[in-house]
């Protein structure tokens, strides 16, 4: 049981002391060691808003706080997703990556292979070809490296 002063009754009531102090003499509002008690102002004034000014303050905090767990709970979430979405294309860049080494994997050998034909070629052709063959096998040596 919350107990009011006269005075702060009227205050969060919005009305005179003397209204309080006529309800109280009238037997409609009761008090308790000198003090209007909440309850029975709620009886009397149902419809009256008691909470003071630092009452409205802290609920004000406590919803601001209420909405910073549910804006972090949300950014968590965000969090999360981007995350997941993130480790699927790390994955596929992986794949891709995969696929990319064992192409390249694959021209190595041709080259190696193309360039061993060219020597082969060129220690087996006609003279007159072999300048030719030995700027090509120069040509194939350069892009492979």
């Amino acid at each position: 049981m919350i107990k009011l002063s006269v005075s702060q009754a009227a205050r969060r009531l919005g009305i005179s002391r003397r209204e309080i102090q006529q309800q109280i003499n009238n037997g409609t509002l009761h008090t308790h060691e000198g003090y209007v008690t909440t309850d029975s102002i709620r009886l009397a004034y149902p419809k009256s808003n008691l909470y003071s000014e630092q009452d409205k303050k802290i609920k004000r905090y406590e919803q601001i706080q209420k909405d910073a767990v549910y804006k972090s709970a949300a950014s968590d979430a965000v969090h999360a997703e981007n995350e997941k979405v993130l480790m699927e294309m790390v994955s596929k860049l992986k794949d891709q990556l995969h696929k990319e080494e064992i192409r390249n994997s694959y021209y190595e050998i041709v080259f190696e292979e193309l360039s061993e034909r060219l020597d082969f070629l060129e220690k087996n052709c006609h003279s007159k070809d072999k300048a030719s063959l030995h700027k090509l096998q120069l040509w194939v040596k350069s892009k492979k490296n």
